[in-house]
This record gives C-alpha cells, sequence and structure tokens, in this order.
C-alpha cells in the first residue's frame, strides 16, 4: 500500500527540494520505514497519479470510488441517479422527498414533445448532498442533473437545489376609522446567516413543511412570527389572482404555458389533483433553486391608538432558535424601506392586482 510521499530523500547528503515529486511505494503489507530498517523493499518512482492509482489493490481502488445507483419508476423515463457512497439515502427516500417529487414530476412533464421542441431529455442524475432536519428527515438535496439535446450537442446547466415550495405573507396593520389605504406592513427582524446579517428586514415567510396546504401554512406562519392566529379563509392568496389574469397562461391547463414554468405535472393517478400541485407562486431563484413562494395577504384591523404598541414587539419560537422583531413600515414606502425580494414581491403583486381592480379589499 501507499506509504509515504517525501520530496527529499535520507541519506548522508541530503537532497535539495525539487520540483518533481517522488513516491516510495511498498508493494508489501503496511510497514513502516522506521521499523523496516532498510528502504530496499520500496520502489522509488514519480509521482503519477494514474500510476499510481494502477498499483493500489483493486479493493482500495473501489471503496474509494464506488457509487450506488437507482432507478426511478418508468413514469419518469427510467433515469438512472447516481448516489456517492458518502451519502446514505434510498429509493424510496428519494422518490417520497415531496420537493424531489414535485421537480421530477414537472421536469418529466417540461420535457415532452408539446413542450420541448428543442428535443432536450433528462439522461443522468447524480446526487452530490443531502441536508436532513433531525436524524432522518430530508430538507434540502442538492444533485446534477445531465439534459442534453437530441442531437447531443447542447448540454444544459443542471446543478439544482432541491428545497420545495413556501409562504411569504404581506401582513397589514389597518388603524380603525382612517383612510382604508392607510396601511402598515408588518416586518420581522432576524438574523439570517446566509445573509450575513444578525437582523433582517423581512416580511413573515416560511416552508410548507407538513402543514397540508399553503394558507394553511401561511396562517400559521403568521401566528408563529407575528402574533396574530386568523383562519385560512380570511388570507387573500395574491399569486392565485395574479397568475389567473396572465396572458400567457393556457386556458386548458392540460400543458405548460410558455414563458410560466407551469408544467402540469406528471401522475400515476392524473385526475387525482391536491391544492400542492398547484404552481400559482413565483420562483426566488430559478437557475438553482426549485423553491415557489406563494404569497398571501392580510388586513388586520386595530384600534388607532394601538399601533404603536406594535412597534418592536418580539415574537417567533425562542425554543427553535428564533430571535424575531417586528417593524412597521407605512405601505406605500415598503418597496424602499427593506431588500428582502418576498417583501417586494409582495408588494407588487398587491399594487398591480389593486390597479387591475382585482383585490378582493
Amino acid at each position: 500500500m501507499l506509504s509515504t510521499i517525501f520530496h527529499t530523500l535520507s541519506s548522508s547528503k541530503p537532497l535539495k527540494p525539487f520540483r518533481t515529486d517522488y513516491i516510495l511505494m511498498n508493494p508489501l503489507p503496511r510497514t513502516s520505514i522506521r521499523s523496516s530498517g532498510s528502504l530496499s523493499r520500496y520502489i522509488l518512482l514519480p509521482y503519477n497519479p494514474s500510476r499510481i492509482k494502477a498499483a493500489l489493490p483493486r479493493a482500495i481502488q473501489q471503496s474509494r470510488t464506488m457509487s450506488s445507483t437507482i432507478t426511478l419508476p418508468s413514469i419518469y423515463n427510467s433515469v438512472k441517479v447516481e448516489i456517492p457512497p458518502h451519502i446514505s439515502l434510498t429509493q424510496p427516500e428519494l422518490i417520497e422527498f415531496p420537493a424531489f417529487k414535485s421537480w421530477i414530476s414537472r421536469l418529466t412533464s417540461s420535457l415532452r414533445a408539446d413542450n420541448n421542441p428543442d428535443g432536450y431529455s433528462l439522461r443522468h442524475i447524480a446526487v452530490t448532498n443531502v441536508v436532513r432536519f433531525g436524524s432522518t428527515k430530508i430538507g434540502f438535496l442538492m444533485l446534477d442533473a445531465v439534459v442534453r439535446d437530441a442531437e447531443d450537442k447542447v448540454s444544459l446547466p443542471g446543478a439544482v437545489l432541491l428545497r420545495g415550495p413556501s409562504v411569504g405573507i404581506l401582513a397589514l396593520l389597518h388603524p380603525a376609522n382612517t383612510p382604508k389605504n392607510n396601511l402598515y406592513a408588518i416586518l420581522t427582524l432576524q438574523p439570517r446567516i446566509a445573509g450575513a446579517t444578525t437582523s433582517m428586514a423581512e416580511i413573515p415567510a416560511g416552508m410548507l413543511d407538513d402543514h397540508g396546504s399553503f394558507a394553511g401554512a401561511a396562517a400559521k406562519e403568521l401566528e408563529e412570527e407575528v402574533g396574530i392566529t386568523i383562519s385560512e379563509d380570511k388570507l387573500i392568496n395574491l399569486s392565485e389572482l395574479a397568475i389567473q389574469s396572465s396572458p400567457l397562461l393556457d386556458s386548458d391547463n392540460t400543458k405548460e404555458s410558455i414563458g410560466l414554468a407551469n408544467a402540469p405535472p406528471v401522475s400515476e393517478n392524473p385526475t387525482h389533483e391536491t391544492e400542492k400541485s398547484k404552481l400559482d407562486g413565483l420562483f426566488t431563484s430559478a437557475g438553482l433553486l426549485d423553491e415557489v413562494i406563494t404569497y398571501h395577504a392580510f388586513v388586520h384591523e386595530i384600534p388607532e391608538d394601538e399601533l404603536e404598541q406594535w412597534k418592536g414587539r418580539l415574537t417567533g419560537e425562542r425554543e427553535k432558535g428564533e430571535r424575531i422583531t417586528l417593524k412597521l413600515v407605512k405601505f406605500d414606502d415598503l418597496w424602499k424601506a427593506t431588500r428582502d425580494s418576498k417583501a417586494l414581491c409582495a408588494w407588487a403583486l398587491w399594487k398591480g392586482l389593486e390597479e387591475a381592480g382585482k383585490l378582493p379589499y
């Protein structure tokens, strides 16, 4: 086995370091140079990775490079998925991970002939990382998807981070006995390490998780982060109202609308539709993330003299590490009061629907 790499060899007259590395190979079972008392059993070879690899026992090579391969069901065209040896992931885990199931279903649908004039096809998937929530639940999945055209000349960028859908909530306060458009947006101030800050101003938001519906998740986030308890039917689904007004939307909802990335997912039971299969939200960064955020709004009526009490209120689930402080901003000024793209999307949806006369407020 490989024993030691030397830049110089021990001798009565030490050699000066030189650019070409050399390596001592011991063809016998592992024995240290110090204990052997002699260098006679070692072979001196110029450092060449390919020669060294060839010299290593086959079992060692395989243990370092062997990856497992699983095959997706035929509904997904039996695509092969490679999983490296350091990642523990079974086929049932992968296929039942909601974010992967939604992504592969929609991609398979989008690559069908009527949506895909360039003839792109998914050839192969390689899982590169898995992040779990706790010991078992998959939270994030990173993969490389190999997608090439029919002539095998063009390969599309295929790095994908799967995390699943989220909800964003535009929570508005309306002081009683004031004009209807006298609205204040509630922002949460909380640490965001990925944003390199301990105080990011943003609208309440969260992953869909196991809440069962986007509206249910929105109501839960509103309660956790803002402290307002409401029923789901009081929420205004801004995303749904907006996409229903799109001139690009396929009227039959049977194929992908050009430019809207809303291919209906393939399914073993096409007649079974759930709210989760809808794609009303907006992509946050479609060049890498699968995340789609559905935006909801809610107007909370309060006595005018209570407005100041909302400023600086502490909220969040402290036992889960949430450290949230509330901040109020005049709604008309929201577009210039935060660097949170979710807040800007929600503000633009509200303004657009209001201008189009489609806002139920």
